[in-house]
């Protein structure tokens, strides 16, 4: 079997090809500062390609910059019928085959239902909104709370290179430059972001969705192979973005590696030249709430308790 790089052309073996998919995230992490001998990483994990392949690679960077706390593995359960069951199951495999401890959080503990009982319960009301909003909205909170909970100083993710492009070109759309800019790979943390959010890295990020999906493979790493039904049924922005881009990639090879450079010009740019932005503090929970007295996720989960 020969494998060959689309942008490069270059041709490899199955070996030399995951040797150089472990190459560019271990010289990702340095480049970018994002691990340290000290960290407490949990690991979102989901049970896909993606976060598979950030696990297996984390494991081996922890040993090169000889980490000796213990590696978390954090899943959050939505609840979706006939789909996230099945990712847990591999995704238990997995950490039970390294001796990850692994700890699951699910919407239905934490805001009372489940994904499915959500959608159901906002059919046809003022609020009713696409599924990913919901879900988004909720992930990001747990994964958030209860990575810091678990006494972690970082939260790897594993987006890939597609994903960060999706977000950035989706960003532009909406003009949202305050997000951009946070998004910059350098910023520096403050003792007030710190208050709120723990540290986030995306290992991932220069290697596209497809190599993701043909290292796994030929690293024999058992995930599930779904995409979230929601997401394929939901003709929500997100979708759109991404299914342009892959458009243009026929005629493009290297469009994700354009916008992602775009990507670093432009944060860096508005990162060091945008006013801080001023917020609230929700009234609830204490998170930032922008302008409103009530942060997003707060306006949800009340809005179901109600």
């Amino acid at each position: 079997m020969v494998i060959q790089k689309k942008i490069s052309g270059e041709f490899q073996c199955p070996n030399c090809f995951t040797e150089s998919i472990e190459k560019v995230i271990y010289q990702t992490v340095i480049h970018y500062q994002m691990l340290k001998p000290q960290d407490k990483i949990i690991v979102g994990l989901s049970g896909g390609k993606d976060s598979m392949s950030l696990l297996y690679n984390i494991i081996k960077i922890k040993e090169k910059i000889r980490n000796v706390e213990p590696i978390i593995a954090l899943t959050i359960d939505e609840g979706i019928r006939d789909y996230r069951k099945n990712s847990i199951e591999d995704a238990k495999q997995y950490c039970q085959k390294y001796n990850i401890q692994h700890e699951i959080i699910s919407f239905k503990e934490r805001v009372g239902n489940n994904l499915d009982e959500i959608l159901l319960l906002k059919k046809g009301t003022d609020t009713e909104r696409y599924t990913c909003n919901y879900c988004a909205t909720i992930r990001r909170r747990l994964l958030n709370e209860e990575a810091k909970n678990l006494g972690g100083t970082v939260l790897a993710l594993g987006h890939n290179l597609t994903d960060v492009t999706e977000t950035f070109l989706m960003n532009i759309l909406h003009k949202r430059h305050q997000l951009i800019a946070n998004q910059y790979l350098f910023k520096t943390e403050t003792a007030e972001s710190k208050k709120y959010y723990i540290k986030k890295v995306k290992p991932l990020i220069k290697i596209p969705e497809e190599e993701i999906f043909l290292y796994a493979n030929l690293k024999h790493l058992k995930y599930y192979p779904s995409h979230c039904p929601y997401r394929e049924e939901d003709p929500i922005l997100r979708k759109r973005v991404l299914d342009y881009i892959l458009k243009i990639k026929t005629i493009l090879p290297e469009v994700e590696y354009n916008l992602f450079s775009s990507f670093q010009r432009i944060s860096e740019k508005l990162y060091k030249n945008l006013p801080n932005q001023e917020f609230q503090e929700c009234t609830i929970c204490g998170y930032p709430s922008g302008k409103s007295q009530v942060c997003t996720y707060c306006n949800l989960t009340e809005s179901l308790r109600n």
